[in-house]
């Protein structure tokens, strides 16, 4: 009897032992640690197209850039391309034997929020897990070209770029449509800067006292959105709905409190056909005139900067609100009507708080319809 019991006893034991030494399944990504060294099987790390144009369909065959090495082992890699102007950099990783075409793509996308440049050059760094330093390098990867967001539609979401603060879109052949507070001049300062910049080889920078405290500094107006209004209707803002409409920007938050960034919208509410806001628009018409604000709805979005380092900022149109002011911007219909907007204006502001030093940077404003901006190709 007692010899059964131990029996019994042992058995359940080996059971148990055997299900605790059962492999549990492996949860996220397996991961190679190197086990010799040298690692490479062959000369190191090579380039295919080493003089990207990426304005050109990023799929077509010799478009995008790829990478070929070879390894002696199984390993977790990485390759880090840097922009040396830029300060951009974009991060491919990947496990296995091999880097080639299919699986170290790159198509001129960044993984940091700088964006590659146009005449970037970059250096790209092969890097395994279990080694600190790059194993490999390919010195000297140069732009050609970038593929440009404007009027592309990616992921069903299409993109009108207002400003990229270069000269290279609306409103930038020099600092145009500048406006500001009388009482605020000589303590505002207002330049294109390469020290902080998101997309192309400048942003813009605004800094400026509210010295009569009313909040206002000053405005840039893109006074003219011509490839928003356009008998060409690829160009013009389709958009009907307040919801899907969304007006983004990068904006670089310096430390300084009650910094703002002010957004405002100018609808052309007497057009009640695109052929009428057409003729009416490029006829010099534009509702950022003190005559014709008095008539038409401007519609305001206020941004308070309260971080440090850029971010991007995207907001649905239907969070604006209409200005308080009859004669600025708040005697139309006080319907959105996202197709009618025919001028906008990015405003440094004091806010919440009046009366003070500000100060931020702005770049890249794009208008999306169908979702907000998202930077990918």
């Amino acid at each position: 009897m007692y010899t059964k019991r131990i029996y019994t006893v042992l058995s359940l034991l080996i059971l148990l032992g055997s299900v605790a030494c059962k492999r549990k399944e492996m949860v996220g990504e397996e991961v190679f640690f190197v086990s010799e060294n040298p690692l490479l099987a062959n000369t190191g790390l090579t380039v295919n197209n080493a003089n990207p144009d990426f304005s050109a369909s990023n799929k077509t065959v010799g478009t995008a850039v790829s990478f070929v090495a070879a390894f002696k082992e199984d390993v977790s890699w990485k390759i880090l391309i840097e922009g040396k102007s830029s300060k951009a950099y974009k991060e491919i990783k990947g496990t296995g034997k091999f880097i080639y075409n299919l699986n170290s793509t790159w198509e001129g996308d960044a993984t940091s929020i700088q964006f590659f440049m146009q005449g970037d050059t970059c250096k790209a760094s092969l890097y395994v897990q279990g080694i600190d330093t790059a194993i490999a390098t390919v010195p000297q990867i140069i732009i050609k070209k970038m593929l440009s967001y404007h009027l592309r539609t990616v992921d069903g979401v299409r993109y009108l770029v207002v400003d990229d603060y270069d000269g290279n879109h609306m409103g930038t052949k020099g600092i145009q449509g500048f406006s500001a507070d009388v009482a605020d001049n000589g303590n505002n300062l207002y330049l294109t800067t390469k020290d902080h910049r998101i997309n192309g080889s400048t942003a813009f920078h605004i800094e400026g006292t509210d010295i009569n405290n009313n909040g206002w500094i000053f405005s840039m107006n893109h006074k003219d959105l011509v490839e928003m209004v356009s008998s060409d209707t690829n160009k013009n803002i389709k958009s009907t709905n307040p919801e899907e409409f969304y007006v983004n920007i990068y904006i670089r938050g310096t430390g300084k409190v009650n910094s703002a960034v002010g957004l405002k919208m100018y609808e052309y509410d007497s057009a009640s056909t695109r052929k009428e806001l057409v003729s009416k628009v490029t006829n010099a018409n534009f509702v950022y005139t003190v005559p014709m604000q008095a008539k038409n709805d401007g519609w305001i979005y206020i941004i308070n900067v309260n971080w440090e380092g850029w971010k991007l900022v995207s907001v649905p149109y239907s969070q604006f609100r209409v200005d308080n002011d009859l004669t600025k911007g708040g005697a139309g219909n006080h319907i959105q009507e996202p197709w009618k907007i025919t001028a906008m204006a990015v405003s440094l502001l004091s806010d919440p708080s009046y009366g003070f030093e500000v100060a931020a940077d702005v770049d890249f404003v794009v208008l999306s319809e169908g979702g907000p901006f998202v930077p990918k190709y």
